[in-house]
């Protein structure tokens, strides 16, 4: 038997939600609202020309759940359910669906011995996660994919992110009268070249250019987190619009403080915020004076402060420094400011007490990192 993966598929990839099935983002039915008369005709024919359809768990239970008193073609329905259905599960112990097998275990090896048995083709709906691990096993003798002009923007692809490599030769095409064009690949064994993979390979000079180009959106800053102690506890307690205040209030202080020592806040995380400087010590005099008003609000606040490069993106930052910041505030306690070892280092000599904390690791980032409670003199 030849193994065809076949899938209504969108421009940016998606395939889940082509029908009335639940789509994550409620973009169902993308399919059936462009399909016309020849859409249809190859539909059907491709289920009648089929000996078998093999289908993950969430297809099948989509299909098993919609066919057995589906309207429309009789003889489509009919074919539909009187077809044998393999449906590939590790979950499922029953499959009630008229002429359904479950295959569980090794699917590669029980996959394989399908493909064995004669007959026709053994044709696969959809079902991302099970044509990866088809894709895997280099199982897929061919590819019909329908193309609908269509960019939905959210949803389930068909190839997962992250996997091989894979080569495929276009066998035919055929443009449909609903904008749908109809796309067969079959595998490629060989690796595909061309002159114009050395015509435009990269220089070492261009490499550099564009390293200087994208380096010139990074630069040295110091990352202040904050963060409110027990915002949960104290909201349950005020009520929603009494804490809206607080937290208006808390929001205003913040901004103000954070241009009185010339930062800029980044955003608000909800009941902290996120702003940059261009000196530490600014950095710490604004987390000192942020702690003392907030806490005449009757509140308890946190910090963290790093040094280090960051990238600037569209009016938000990112980069490992961003990173090493939001891990440190995890570090730190009610009250607390905690700085890493850059901050200290660089902040000698202004009048600032610094209590070691000792060496911590941070989640995600490589190494330890010396920490240290930062306070005025």
């Amino acid at each position: 038997m030849r193994l065809i993966v076949t899938a209504f598929m969108t421009l940016d990839g998606v395939v889940e939600g082509p029908g009335f099935d639940e789509h994550r983002d409620g973009k169902n039915a993308w399919a059936l609202r462009v399909q016309g008369p020849d859409d249809e005709e190859v539909n059907t024919a491709r289920v009648f020309t089929a000996d078998a359809l093999l289908l993950g768990r969430k297809t099948y239970q989509i299909w098993a759940a919609f066919w057995p008193t589906a309207r429309g073609d009789d003889k489509l329905v009919k074919r539909m359910n009187e077809i044998r259905k393999y449906v590939v599960s590790t979950t499922l112990t029953k499959a009630d669906w008229q002429n359904s097998t479950i295959i569980s275990g090794d699917v590669a090896g029980e996959v394989a011995k399908l493909k064995q048995s004669p007959g026709g083709d053994l044709v696969v709906y959809g079902s991302p996660d099970l044509v990866d691990e088809l894709l895997k096993h280099d199982l897929i003798d061919e590819y019909q994919l329908l193309l609908y002009p269509t960019i939905l923007g959210s949803g389930k692809h068909l190839f997962r992110d992250g996997i091989d490599s894979h080569n495929l030769r276009l066998v035919s095409t055929r443009p449909l009268s609903s904008g749908v064009v109809l796309l067969t690949y079959r595998p490629e064994t060989k690796v595909p070249t061309s002159p114009f993979v050395e015509t435009y390979s990269w220089t070492e000079e261009q490499h550099q250019l564009l390293q200087a180009a994208q380096h010139a959106e990074r630069v040295l800053a110091t990352v202040l987190f904050t963060d409110l102690v027990g915002s949960t506890t104290e909201a349950a307690a005020r009520g929603d619009r009494a804490w809206r205040r607080v937290l208006d209030r808390h929001d205003n202080l913040a901004r103000q403080l954070v241009d009185r020592w010339m930062g800029r806040i980044v955003k608000g995380t909800g009941d902290g915020i996120l702003a940059t400087f261009d000196a530490p010590t600014r950095a710490l005099r604004c987390a000192f004076d942020l702690q003392g008003a907030i806490g005449k609000l009757g509140l308890t606040i946190r910090a963290a402060i790093h040094t280090g490069e960051i990238e600037r993106r569209d009016g938000d930052i990112g980069g490992i420094a961003v990173h090493i910041a939001s891990r440190v505030l995890g570090e730190a306690g009610p009250n607390q400011i905690v700085v890493t070892r850059t901050v200290t280092d660089l902040a000698t000599g202004t009048g600032l007490m610094f209590e070691p904390l000792g060496p911590v690791t941070l989640q995600g980032v490589p190494g330890s990192w010396d920490l240290f409670e930062a306070a005025p003199r």
